[in-house]
């Protein structure tokens, strides 16, 4: 396979995972179809590699979809007073079914 072929190739993979690496970054979220595209330019990544002769293991790792900051989630109970008078789903109402006010959800 000529050079230039080659060069051209792993440049076209490189923008493309570019691309890729950009919507994910750029608060488009994390669609799974968005998912799947990244998963599927590291292995045509790994692929166009293969047919070039370099190592799997040379292949760079995809970069995450950028930094989030991580929440805290504290393990201390949370007040029952924050359920008073709900209903468990999946369990049916246990008190008296109270209509929607007019303007809330749909009405």
């Amino acid at each position: 396979m000529p050079a230039a072929v080659i060069r051209e190739l792993l440049s076209t993979v490189d923008r493309l995972a570019h691309c890729v690496g950009s919507l994910r970054s750029s608060g488009f979220g994390e669609p799974p179809a968005l998912s799947r595209l990244a998963d599927d330019v590291e292995r045509l990544r790994v692929h166009v590699r293969a047919v070039v002769g370099e190592p799997a293991g040379a292949v760079p790792a995809r970069p995450p979809a950028g930094e989030r900051p991580t929440v805290p989630v504290s393990d201390i109970p949370y007040d029952s007073r924050l359920w008073h008078g709900a209903d468990d789903e999946g369990v049916g109402g246990h008190g008296p079914q109270v209509p929607p006010t007019p303007g809330h959800a749909g009405f």
